[in-house]
């Protein structure tokens, strides 16, 4: 009777470890999108947005499934990007200009992803950080913006802090120049 009640409560003990260890395992959070409005005249200017990815869908593993952030332009706004280069390339404002040349590069039609988490089988094994879209690690990051409203063109800038554990973005300054 003695080893049948200590191996009930081996068992007992073990089932709450499992059940905790597997209650604070959890998929990343999909976060709110944020509204950036840089020169502040009650319109949003850019969107700040997290959305499910499938990057590989079908595969051996099950797939590779991830979480992305991204800037999103509005109306007829660009980013600044460099070919060749992460999303979060930019360290000096005073460098933006309205006219740049190759590498760089003005774009409306795309989003910038400045990070992401991917996990590469069905159980949702996340990785414990999320991934920051730089060459380099920053306590904060910068985007170069080009606000277009008619034949209106005002060059701007967003500095972002972003979470490696949760990938939950910040503005942390914005402004025109």
């Amino acid at each position: 009777m003695k080893s049948f009640l200590i191996t009930c409560i081996g068992v007992f003990i073990l089932v709450i470890t499992s059940c905790s260890l597997f209650e604070s395992r959890s998929d990343p959070a999909l976060h709110d999108s944020i509204e950036i409005d840089i020169d502040e005249n009650g319109i949003t200017d850019y969107t700040i947005k997290y959305s499910n990815v499938d990057i590989e869908p079908i595969s051996i593993s099950g797939g590779t499934f991830g979480i992305i952030g991204a800037l999103h332009p509005n109306g007829l706004n660009e980013i600044l990007r460099k070919a060749g280069e992460r999303s979060l390339f930019l360290r000096n404002i005073d460098n933006l200009k309205e006219t740049v040349i190759e590498p760089l590069a003005w774009t409306s039609s795309f989003s910038r992803t400045f990070a992401s988490i991917t996990t590469t089988n069905a159980e949702g094994d996340w990785p414990n950080n999320w991934e920051i879209n730089s060459e380099s690690d920053h306590s904060t990051y910068f985007y170069g913006l080009k606000m277009v409203a008619d034949t209106d063109i005002q060059l701007a800038w967003v500095e972002i802090e972003i979470s490696k554990n949760d990938g939950e973005v910040s503005i942390v300054n914005k402004g025109v120049l």
